[in-house]
């Protein structure tokens, strides 16, 4: 089920921000907003005493926790709809494949999690799947190919 909104809001996102109806900037905060509203009210279904343990909360633990929603969440959504609006849905789309690597790689250096066998397979299948995606190989291919012409032309 978490797959199809992944695929529905870049694809909703490129029809407003390529068409330069709406600012990367404020698709972001919409779509920011919107989402914690609805994140906000479906933890208090499942959690319904979670906003009493917020007080419990360390100042260095909210610390990390700003700095995450405003680094890793709306920095992060922000340059990913300005690729939208440059670049198209269909190629940005690609790269956001790369968050669970980021985040594995995250939790390794600052928290000290280890990284197993299984996630560094997976972290191998993104890699591959991205730089197939991407059309890096065709590319490599493509200035293979010319300089291999290049050169019985000379």
């Amino acid at each position: 089920m978490a797959p199809l909104p992944e695929g529905l809001v870049p694809v909703t996102a490129q029809n407003m921000i390529k068409k330069a109806t709406v600012d990367a900037r404020v698709m972001t905060g919409w779509m920011l907003l919107f989402g914690s509203l609805f994140l906000f009210f479906i933890s208090l279904w499942m959690e319904p005493n979670g906003l009493s343990s917020l007080a419990g909360g360390t100042p260095s633990l909210w610390m990390i926790f700003l700095a995450s929603a405003v680094f890793a969440t709306a920095l992060g959504h922000m340059f990913y709809n300005k690729a939208i609006q440059h670049i198209g849905a269909v190629e940005s789309a690609i790269f956001i494949n790369l968050n669970p690597l980021f985040s594995l790689l995250g939790a390794y250096l600052f928290l000290g999690e280890s990284i197993s066998h299984t996630q560094m397979v997976g972290f191998i299948l993104i890699v591959i799947g991205v730089v197939l995606g991407s059309g890096v190989l065709d590319e490599i291919g493509t200035l293979a190919h010319r300089s291999k012409m290049m050169g019985k032309k000379c």
